[in-house]
């Protein structure tokens, strides 16, 4: 359950101390002008569930309808969200075309779906956001969006999207070259990869010539005990790639962020399961966040990693 938001617009106090007061002494957080929430909630929340209810504080304190699109539709969609913005994305109309106004730009774009509703605010469809995702953003930055609504989610209770109707909306964008934009990503996108960090990575490698990997690859030992499952494997290579911002236990976050540190008894579980696919007679290459976005000229580096692990690479993508 979100936390009660509290409006100075509606008189709320604690017993004739008005809200701005109790901010100042550290009871509660200002989300923008005239919203609060307690500080204790606050704190509890992961990142991206604040940037949700910071955008939620924003539709309900504006005047006039408020339709949220791209990242910040995503965000209130549950959907993974690649880099940080302080921009709440709104659709514009005749009279908003272009406006800015504080961590408020009104931006144009074509609807491809009706207008929908989630959680109280007026945005894009799922399918439209991830769209206008894959239209307007860098390819790396829209698959981690488009792998994860080809999957069911069942914690907020959506079936997956289908490629079909995809590429159906997709059609619907207002020139060519956006098109050609969206349909790149939705061919490259894939319902198993598990995290946005394994579909950014993804991306990444795909992007620097790297070869296809094999998604999801079940390791077994000589009497075929089941070893594990491995993010990334280049078969010919007999080389394992693993995204290290989630480990393969305990995993539960489907956003960056969302998830708590793993605990010791997972991390030495984690360790026995790659010994165990080691043994296999394959090499490992771990990366993390930050491994992604390093310089493919670092020798410490993703890039140099996979090089020296002996995965081929065409660099003439």
């Amino acid at each position: 359950m979100d936390p009660e938001l509290m409006f100075a617009a509606d008189g709320a106090s604690d017993r004739g101390r008005p809200l701005a007061k109790r901010c100042a002494a550290g009871e509660l957080v200002r989300l923008r002008r005239g919203v609060y929430v307690a500080s204790a909630e606050w704190n509890r929340l992961p990142r991206w569930e604040r940037e949700r209810l910071r955008i939620t504080a924003a539709v309900e304190t504006g005047k006039g309808p408020r339709v949220l699109v791209q990242q910040s539709a995503a965000l209130i969609w549950g959907i993974p969200v690649i880099g940080a913005s302080t921009e709440i994305l709104l659709l514009s109309s005749q009279a908003t075309r272009g406006r800015r106004r504080g961590d408020l730009r009104w931006t144009e774009r074509k609807l491809l779906e009706s207008v929908t509703q989630r959680d109280g605010a007026d945005l894009t469809t799922r399918a439209q956001t991830v769209i206008d995702m894959a239209a307007y953003l860098p390819f790396r930055q829209a698959v981690p969006a488009m792998d994860h609504v080809l999957r069911p989610d069942p914690v907020r209770g959506f079936e997956p999207l289908s490629k079909d109707h995809l590429y159906m909306v997709a059609e619907r964008l207002p020139d060519r070259a956006k098109h050609r934009r969206a349909v790149r990503v939705i061919d490259f996108a894939d319902a198993r990869a598990e995290s946005p960090g394994e579909s950014f990575s993804r991306a990444v490698l795909h992007g620097y010539g790297f070869a296809a990997p094999e998604l999801q690859q079940d390791f077994h030992s000589a009497g075929g005990r089941f070893l594990g499952r491995t993010d990334f494997y280049w078969r010919e290579q007999r080389v394992v790639g693993e995204f290290d911002g989630a480990v393969k236990y305990g995993r539960g976050a489907t956003v960056p962020g969302a998830g708590t540190a793993p605990s010791w008894e997972t991390l030495t579980r984690e360790k026995r399961r790659e010994d165990a696919i080691r043994a296999t007679g394959v090499g490992f290459v771990r990366w993390s966040w930050t491994d992604i976005t390093d310089s493919p000229r670092n020798p410490d580096g993703l890039v140099q990693g996979l090089v020296r692990a002996g995965v081929p690479r065409n660099r003439r993508r």
